[in-house]
């Protein structure tokens, strides 16, 4: 029996596990080896939630145990610490791992851009860890602000300024959800209600530059309806405690400060003889293989696919990792049935961008849903997902 490894168990890592499984009974020719240094599956696109204190942090984390439940799946809780794709043998913690094909799917971690500061006195917003820091520290700073020895409040007071940097998906939502946040702190602290200051720094032209201009600029009109202070096309110099440089001679004075600006691929990409791109990713063939190592497949944020729609390479999106994770698992089946593999052609679903706790954005082909109907549309897409991952119905195969 050939073994498959699967690094990673985010969104494409567990969609490859359980789409094979799913196609091939749990009977198939593979023994699937899922490693993760996580014991559960981090619904990473709902983190900022858990900042916002929007949902409890129990919400995000799905144990591996229930979703690998009744699967043909091997579990191994593990850090990565070397892939050799010469030798095919991955080094984890508790050993190494050989194998036949290997899927890389280790996500990404935060990019600091190599400014001065940032990762000293920013709080990153990509890992359940950070999301409860920076919830604690928000109410640390209501806490403190509202003590019967400080200062009297003012409005926009620099101890209740939170600053956010980057007006991607993750730092737009965030800032939405946190007016909600910093409201329900001003029940327990009336004297706080003028005095907070939520902040967005974006460096391009407009927020969410990976959507049209006219959909970045409803969603900046949105949040200033909410008091979120909106700044674009300014560049983020350095930060010092409590302070923000802008590169435009402004300072932003900021209490708690977080940075939501980029992502890169994790280091051991590059220091595990993979050819990459300038941001660490594995370049892929239109097969989702490694141009490379063709026994190693990548996909989600490490991987730099190519995207004939646009030219460019497919968006970093827990979506875009989801299907094409479906895709390595058809194609595995497919190996197993001497079939022709089909080249990968991604698509999307939509899009959703949360507007506060009750409204959001929803894109989906000609479908544009604004407001409380927009949200509705959101969570379904959040209850589908959940319900998908811990469902173990067999797919028909035609």
């Amino acid at each position: 029996m050939k073994r498959l490894v699967i690094l990673g168990a985010g969104y494409g890592g567990l969609a490859v596990a359980q789409r094979l499984d799913a196609l091939t009974r749990g009977r198939g020719q593979w023994e699937v080896v899922l490693v993760d240094h996580r014991d559960y599956h981090l619904i990473q696109v709902r983190v900022h939630e858990v900042a916002a204190n929007s949902i409890p942090a129990a919400r995000v984390k799905v144990p591996l145990s229930e979703l690998l439940d009744g699967r043909n799946i091997k579990f191994t809780q593990a850090r990565i610490e070397k892939i050799d794709p010469v030798a095919k043998q991955v080094q984890t913690s508790t050993g190494p791992i050989s194998y036949d094909r290997l899927v890389v799917s280790l996500g990404s971690v935060t990019a600091f851009r190599d400014i001065p500061g940032l990762q000293e006195h920013a709080f990153p917003m990509k890992d359940l860890e950070d999301a409860v820091a920076y919830r604690k520290a928000v109410i640390q700073a209501f806490k403190e602000a509202a003590k019967d020895d400080a200062e009297p409040l003012r409005k926009n007071d620099p101890r209740l300024t939170f600053v956010i940097g980057g007006g991607g998906l993750t730092g737009t939502e965030l800032a939405a959800e946190m007016v909600d946040f910093c409201n329900d702190l001003c029940q327990r602290f009336p004297a706080a209600r003028k005095a907070y200051r939520v902040v967005l720094v974006e460096a391009a032209d407009h927020l969410l530059p990976q959507l049209s201009r006219a959909n970045g600029e409803y969603v900046k009109e949105e949040l200033r309806f909410k008091n979120v202070a909106v700044l674009t096309g300014v560049f983020i110099e350095r930060v010092e405690p409590g302070k923000v440089y802008l590169k435009n001679g402004k300072v932003l004075s900021g209490n708690v400060i977080c940075w939501a600006g980029g992502v890169q691929a994790p280091a051991i990409i590059r220091e595990s003889s993979f050819e990459t791109t300038k941001d660490g990713r594995i370049p892929t063939d239109k097969f989702l293989r490694s141009t490379q190592f063709p026994d190693v497949y990548a996909l989600g944020d490490c991987a730099a696919i190519p995207d004939p729609r646009t030219g460019k390479t497919v968006p970093l999106t827990g979506q875009y990792a989801e299907l094409e994770g479906h895709y390595i698992g058809e194609s595995l089946h497919n190996e197993e049935r001497n079939q022709p593999l089909t080249p990968y052609h991604p698509f999307t679903l939509g899009t959703s961008i949360s507007l506060g706790r009750r409204e959001a954005l929803t894109l989906s082909g000609p479908l544009r849903l604004t407001g409380l109907p927009g949200r509705l549309a959101k969570d379904v897409s959040y209850g589908k997902y959940e319900f998908a991952i811990r469902s173990n119905l067999p797919v028909i195969v035609p």
